[in-house]
């Protein structure tokens, strides 16, 4: 009996402008650039990925051409869902000019799914490189960078997030037509009742939270409310480092003839003036900030200690 062995598999990265050496003696999985898909990364009050697809293609009705058949994938990564459009003849199409037999290929995934945990900036053609920003994988141009890695994908362990593509220029047989067409018309009397309950969830949804963001004068955008909150947490933490730093000024030890002429906040710099402080008794007084290695900077000025600490 003649023996099977497991044809070696290896990874692609698939991309108009980038060149493509196929050895048929290999399986490959095919990873798509950003290029042959549109992704969205939205945080839904739904719990599952099937939910979600169902109302996939409205989240791109602004983003997409109307007269392109698109395909949709979901998948779900902690809190956030990553829902994905695609045009299958697009991707065929790039397959056949980059003359790789189909029999060849193993499984085809996107960048997003298999390159989300890259850290620098990497180098995919002539002008164009690989980023993560925010959890999601984008292409930008390689001038706005002074260097960049090279992208191996070679020893990457793929995840089972793969996608089959539909192959839209195969014949179906009239008979088998006249059925499938009975029975699509069949489930559409039973799959409409639930497409209209999913439109009547959308629409609470969306009352949802127009009533939120009114309520609570938030902007129009998700982008625009997450600056807003930047800004203030940035301005929170240099709040509580001011009264902290404070705090360690008025517990400083000072001897009875010493005294805090003045406390005083310019520019993102707390300044103290202390009186009548020797040379030396400054590592005691501000004992404190050496203790947690908070950086500052003294000068003596008439018997007086000047301190003045970067926030």
């Amino acid at each position: 009996m003649p023996l099977k062995f497991k044809q070696e598999s290896k990874n692609v990265y698939l991309d108009a402008a980038s060149d493509v050496n196929i050895d048929t003696s290999f399986k490959y999985r095919l990873i798509l650039s950003p290029h042959l898909y549109w992704v969205k990364k939205v945080s839904l009050p739904l719990k599952h990925v099937r939910d979600v697809k169902k109302l996939a293609h409205t989240l791109f009705e602004e983003s997409i051409p109307e007269d392109v058949h698109y395909s949709y994938y979901v998948y779900k990564k902690g809190e956030d869902f990553f829902v994905f459009a695609y045009d299958d003849k697009k991707i065929l199409a790039l397959i056949q000019e980059k003359k790789i037999p189909p029999q060849v290929i193993a499984s085809i995934h996107f960048a997003q799914s298999e390159l989300d945990s890259l850290e620098d900036v990497y180098h995919v053609n002539e002008t164009e490189v690989l980023k993560v920003k925010d959890g999601v994988v984008v292409l930008l141009p390689s001038a706005w960078f002074e260097s960049s890695e090279e992208l191996d994908v070679e020893s990457l362990k793929l995840s089972n997030k793969s996608i089959k593509l539909q192959q839209f220029n195969q014949f179906v047989e009239s008979k088998v037509l006249y059925k499938v067409i009975a029975v699509l018309s069949a489930l559409v009397l039973i799959f409409g009742a639930e497409a209209w309950f999913y439109m009547q969830e959308r629409a609470k949804i969306s009352d949802a939270r127009a009533k939120v963001f009114s309520e609570y004068g938030l902007q129009p955008t998700m982008m625009q409310n997450r600056s807003i909150l930047q800004h203030y947490e940035t301005i929170d933490k240099q709040q509580r480092a001011l009264r902290e730093n404070i705090v360690q000024l008025l517990q400083a030890s000072l001897r009875k003839a010493q005294k805090i002429q003045s406390i005083s906040y310019t520019n993102g710099k707390l300044k103290a003036v202390i009186s009548n402080v020797n040379k030396g008794e400054e590592k005691r007084i501000l004992a404190p900030f050496f203790k947690k290695k908070t950086p500052y900077e003294v000068s003596f000025n008439n018997g007086n200690l000047e301190v003045e600490i970067a926030l």
